[in-house]
């Protein structure tokens, strides 16, 4: 079973959910799976008073939903859901894209660039944590850098539903090399301040998420159900 090492500089808290978070990006805890207590303080060895704190938070940022039975559960959303989660955000995300075209300097095109790397030297890794976080730097380095305040927060929202595709999808090393040209022809359009161009790039952009996330999800749906008399009680977090 694997450990974290706890860190004392940082709250027990945040290291809690960071750790939980790292699950939900590489799959290892399951949509449809509990989250207890019980789970993590054995996999943590912290006490229960930061370990209840955070999955507090994170039931908050919707990365889980609380159970009617008592914990917690990753949450598996319907395809219409993610229909109409990725609406919204075609709403939302590409304006926020020309602003970028429009504001972006030499360091804020180099810290996409940086992710893209990050990207690139992850690509080929059996366990898509590298790549997903590389992959959420690129997403911080555009809408956690533009302007307009009250649209970072509004495009935030949706940071959670980004780990259920992460790690549906990113498994998918062919996927991974479609994410790092669409991205590369995206800050191309940015550094040279073509907001029509980044714009649109960004909508088909989604279109591929869109695609991508159902498609993992009908899959997910369709898996065989375990025979509950015969299945073992099990806790992705124990």
């Amino acid at each position: 079973m694997a450990r974290y090492a706890i860190q004392r500089s940082v709250s027990y808290r945040d290291q809690v959910i960071e750790a939980v978070l790292q699950l939900l990006q590489t799959g290892a805890l399951a949509p449809g799976e509990r989250v207890t207590e019980e789970g993590l303080v054995r996999r943590m060895a912290v006490s229960r008073t930061p370990i209840r704190e955070a999955l507090g938070q994170l039931a908050h940022r919707g990365a889980l939903h609380v159970r009617p039975g008592g914990g917690f559960v990753v949450p598996l959303p319907s395809v219409e859901e993610l229909h109409d989660t990725i609406m919204v955000r075609m709403l939302l995300e590409p304006p926020a894209l020309r602003m970028a075209a429009n504001e972006f300097g030499p360091k804020q095109i180099q810290a996409l660039n940086k992710a893209i790397d990050g990207e690139m030297a992850a690509a080929s890794d059996e366990n898509p944590l590298r790549f997903a976080q590389a992959n959420e730097a690129f997403r911080i380095a555009i809408f956690g850098t533009i302007s307009n305040k009250v649209l970072r927060q509004a495009i935030a929202q949706f940071n959670s539903h980004l780990h259920f595709i992460r790690a549906s999808t990113l498994k998918d090393l062919d996927l991974r090399t479609k994410i790092i040209d669409r991205q590369s022809n995206i800050t191309d359009a940015i550094s040279t301040k073509d907001a029509d161009l980044a714009e649109g790039l960004w909508k088909s952009y989604l279109r591929l998420t869109e695609d991508s996330l159902i498609a993992a999800l009908k899959v997910w749906i369709a898996r065989p159900k375990p025979n509950r008399g015969k299945a073992k009680k099990k806790s992705a977090v124990a």
